[in-house]
């Protein structure tokens, strides 16, 4: 019997298995909560399901499933699917220890003895956000305590920081000493966590030679954490009177952080964005922070890079509007411009907002408040419309040339936008060109069609270049396994339906294990993926377990066949398999079964006899002279050919 007790860090599980315990952990998580906190979801038929834009591919309209009751998600374009460890492990790139771990802390549930002990796919990661989160205390308290961070605390005064936001951002100060970091870790952790951490770096000729040094030092410090609250690395700016040219630092990139793939904020924002369905994007954290700390808790702010693809894809899944905000200076307004090009085609309200009068998010809030912000945030230009205003203004529109050139300019956008030819989006921008440039739409649509000629000679150039990139051997074989299993749900052969319905049946009523194991082996099972989840269900049988949809998935550690799992329970209950085999009950007078499950274990009996027979020919003509003597063996087999010729002429309806 399994027994909690509560501990330091939780609830300790006592006289349980692993796979008990992760049945326990995934039993004790809300998938839709889990997945809720990286994708908007919608409810959906009373809540017995949620829907949301898929995570895993390029969605334009949501067909991402998550079912509750049966703690599953599956989307039904890219066939990605399974429980709470699959998600993870698809969509944070973890190892399904990794996914254990964090979902048994999220669940405060301490790992048994048994377990603690024994391989990890990976302990990276969770010592990396240990170390992080110890350093971001150490930061915090030394801003709050020390004397040494008096110039910070005074600085974040000045700035208009509140006491409330120092605490909620767990703002610190790292002292003007280059080893402070490394003598705090001693004894807690080791130099090589720290460098791997990026939190420390090597010295060089000009910093005093061999070993580490901290990363930062006399800097006020901004922790980055992802978008489920880890600590994945530092911000750091430098004080007033500092004579260092860097401004800002941040951490390197590492195995928990990527600059190009992280929002500022986004954990704090995520319940806003979701709630209001529009993201604001700041090109800072400070700004990012003083537009949360005045009431606009729906911002969010790249970190020193431009607005990639990966934050817009990111985003989209939480908010249908995506506002970016820019200063009104002239490097502002530049960098609107660049990020036009690249977001044109992506499904989603991609807005333009550049404040007025060369202010920043900090200035206009403190000059014209929060109302003003919301206003501007409300009729700011969509993608399009904001470069047609720009280049109209720069060009003008009183002569053909300069019409042209803001004709080229826009039509640009389209050109270099893929997946927008023919789309709703681009039959709205070309319409509103010949008003407003005044030239046929004729003309607009045979310029368009000269830009995209142009455009596709110079890229057939560029692929003759291209080298082949190669997989790497273990990398080609998740790849070619997650083929097949994509494969099989695509494309099935006759042998694979039968083999298919089969497990749903034994996921719809695991209680016929038992008959099943009686007559067929998993040797007959043809399809390679189907006969390891059949043995599966035979040893979850053999523990005195029954292979329950849930027990099955539990069992599993591969996300991709997890996601099997989950597409046949979804097939069996399309097919209202349920009910059928309740029917199948009623009418049952043996203790063999019966109805449908009797003639899916015939059909493969059947075929396991055909496939002898075939065999057993195949020997006998192999070797001619032998059955003129008909010795033991041929006769035999002679024997078994007669019994199969006789039950075939009855039996062919079942082949």
């Amino acid at each position: 019997m399994i027994g909690l007790r509560a501990v330091a860090g939780g609830l300790l599980v006592d006289g349980t298995s692993p796979d008990e315990f992760k049945e326990l952990v995934r039993s004790r998580t809300d998938i839709v909560q889990l997945i809720g906190e990286t994708v908007s979801l919608q409810p959906q038929q009373g809540g017995r399901v949620y829907k949301g834009l898929c995570p895993f591919h390029e969605d334009h309209n949501p067909s991402f499933t998550v079912t509750p009751d049966r703690q599953s998600y599956k989307c039904w374009v890219c066939q990605e699917g399974g429980d709470c460890y699959s998600f993870l492990m698809k969509h944070d790139n973890l190892g399904f220890r990794e996914a254990l771990e964090f979902l048994a802390r999220r669940a405060h549930l301490e790992l048994p003895n048994t377990m603690r002990h024994g391989p990890s796919e990976s302990s990276e990661k969770p010592r990396l956000y240990e170390v992080l989160q110890w350093a971001e205390e150490e930061f915090h308290n030394c801003l709050l305590t020390s004397a040494v961070a008096d110039r910070a605390r005074h600085y974040l005064k000045d700035r208009g920081f509140t006491q409330a936001t120092i605490s909620r951002c767990k703002f610190g100060y790292a002292p003007p000493d280059w080893e402070w970091l490394l003598r705090r870790s001693r004894g807690h952790f080791d130099s090589d966590l720290l460098f791997r951490a990026r939190l420390i770096k090597e010295r060089t000729e000009g910093d005093g030679g061999s070993g580490f040094r901290d990363k930062f030092a006399d800097r006020v410090m901004f922790p980055i954490h992802d978008e489920r609250s880890h600590t994945v690395g530092f911000g750091g700016r430098i004080l007033p009177g500092s004579s260092n040219p860097a401004k800002y630092l941040n951490s390197d990139d590492s195995l928990v952080f990527h600059k190009s793939q992280l929002c500022y904020g986004l954990n704090w924002a995520r319940e806003a964005i979701k709630k209001s369905q529009t993201v604001l994007v700041t090109e800072g954290y400070t700004d990012c922070i003083k537009v949360q700390q005045a009431g606009l808790m729906n911002a969010v702010a790249t970190l020193g890079t431009a607005l990639t693809e990966s934050h817009v894809t990111l985003l989209k899944r939480l908010a249908r509007t995506v506002v970016l905000v820019y200063d009104g200076d002239d490097p502002g307004k530049q960098a609107s411009e660049r990020a036009l090009m690249k977001f044109l085609a992506q499904d989603v309200d991609l807005r333009i907002l550049t404040l007025p009068d060369n202010l920043d998010p900090d200035e206009f809030l403190a000059e014209r408040g929060v109302a003003a912000m919301q206003q501007l945030v409300e009729t700011a230009p969509d993608v399009g419309e904001y470069e047609l205003r720009l280049l109209m203004n720069r060009y003008g529109v009183e002569t053909l040339d300069a019409r042209m050139r803001v004709l080229d300019g826009m039509l640009e956008l389209l050109v270099v936008s893929p997946g927008v030819a023919g789309t709703d989006k681009e039959k709205l921008l070309i319409s509103r060109l010949p008003p407003r440039l005044r030239l046929p739409e004729e003309d607009v649509r045979k310029r368009l069609a000269e830009l995209r000629g142009q455009k596709k000679s110079s890229s057939s150039r560029s692929a003759e270049r291209k080298v082949p990139v190669t997989e790497s051997t273990d990398e080609a074989t998740r790849a070619n396994r997650k083929r097949i299993i994509l494969s099989l749900q695509q494309t099935q052969s006759k042998d694979d339906l039968l083999e298919s319905e089969l497990l749903q049946l034994l996921f719809t009523s695991p209680g016929m294990i038992g008959d099943v194991q009686r007559e067929i082996g998993s040797d007959d099972i043809k399809h390679e993926v189907l006969r390891e989840l059949l043995t599966i269900c035979f040893d979850l049988a053999d523990e005195g377990l029954l292979p329950s949809f849930d027990k099955v998935l539990s069992h599993v550690e591969c996300p991709d066949l997890k996601g099997l799992v989950v597409w046949l329970d979804e097939q069996a209950r399309k097919k209202d398999l349920a009910s059928r085999l309740a029917q199948d009950a009623a009418q049952k007078r043996t203790d063999h079964p019966e109805g449908l499950v009797r003639l899916v274990l015939d059909k493969l009996k059947w075929r396991r006899t055909r496939e002898l027979h075939q065999a057993a020919q195949a020997s006998l003509i192999e070797r001619p002279q032998e059955t003129r003597k008909l010795t033991d063996e041929t006769r035999e087999l002679l024997l078994k050919a007669l019994k199969f010729h006789r039950r075939r002429g009855g039996e062919d309806e079942v082949s």
